[in-house]
């Protein structure tokens, strides 16, 4: 496969701000023809807004107040299609491409919320863990509840009772004020790891997600990413050496990460920490595969479903 670093988007001079809103056809002139690589290019720049305008803003209530509106406007989209002249739910069976819409806006929602819950230190602590639980159910059962043989109308009740119960988990979480992890929001930190020995390396655990993001999910013990007491479970590698490395494919940024023997300068994305659960996770020799990440991949299959779902559709 050709690879889209061969591309000579430095020597066209595109600026930053050019490329924050470059499109399908400015790549394709560009030199950038195949559609698979297009739409890498635009994730990534998307992966960089986000961290970019969401790191001081993005917190769980501000998250939950997100998933909530976009469970009502879902409710209030049904409701308005039941108020139409037109509507026709009772006697159709195929769902309107607008509202297989709503409900992916509503699944990448609570994608984002349940990023923060399945983390440290939300992950380890009963109330959250349970309420990430919930709305992972809620999901599973909201792409089930599109793929039914059955009228709209059918599917619109069974949705809005979703819609109604992830509104009062959110509702929930937003009362949670006396809790200062709800309102605290993430916050980058730079860490050096010297005195690495080659046979041994980082000894750091890394899990990429499947739209580009680098969690660390534990780390050796005695290593020296476990003995600078600075790296812990939930923390998402944003830059290598002072280089952006969000959207990278793993074996690149494992390369970075060997790339200089003497050290290695880190650039964290770090959660709200507990002081109860912040401890970094140690791993004793063993690849650890905690099970906060089979939730994540549960998330990919559901969050594909409904996107393949709604692609198949439309054509």
């Amino acid at each position: 496969m050709k690879n889209i670093s061969i591309y000579v988007v430095n020597q066209e001079k595109i600026s930053g701000e050019q490329l924050l809103h470059i499109t399908h056809q400015e790549l394709e002139e560009l030199g950038v023809t195949r559609i698979g690589h297009q739409e890498l290019i635009l994730e990534a720049v998307d992966l960089l807004c986000a961290l970019n305008y969401g790191l001081e803003t993005e917190n769980l209530r501000t998250l939950s107040h997100k998933l909530n509106a976009s469970a009502k406007n879902l409710q209030n989209f049904i409701t308005g299609r039941r108020r139409s002249g037109h509507y026709d739910g009772r006697a159709s069976r195929r769902l309107p491409n607008d509202f297989l819409t709503s409900v992916v806006d509503l699944i990448g929602a609570a994608k984002n919320l349940l990023a923060w819950l399945d983390r440290s230190p939300f992950v380890s602590v009963t109330e959250y863990s349970l309420l990430k639980n919930n709305i992972v159910q809620l999901c599973l059962e909201l792409t089930t509840i599109v793929q039914q043989d059955c009228t709209v109308y059918e599917t619109e009740n069974k949705i809005l009772h979703v819609c109604k119960t992830l509104s009062g988990i959110c509702d929930h979480i937003i009362s949670l004020s006396s809790d200062s992890l709800v309102s605290q929001s993430a916050h980058l930190e730079v860490v050096h790891l010297t005195s690495i020995m080659p046979s041994e390396g980082l000894g750091m655990y890394i899990k990429s997600t499947y739209d580009g993001l680098h969690v660390i999910t534990g780390t050796t013990e005695n290593s020296p990413a476990d003995q600078c007491k600075k790296i812990h479970a939930g923390d998402e590698v944003i830059q290598v050496n002072h280089q952006t490395v969000v959207g990278w494919q793993l074996k690149n940024l494992v390369n970075a990460l060997r790339e200089d023997p003497n050290g290695v300068i880190l650039t964290l994305k770090k959660r709200p920490q507990n002081t109860l659960v912040s401890a970094p996770a140690l791993l004793k020799n063993v690849r650890w595969k905690p099970l906060a990440l089979q939730v994540r991949r549960l998330l990919q299959c559901w969050c594909c479903g409904i996107s393949f779902t709604l692609f198949r559709r439309k054509h």
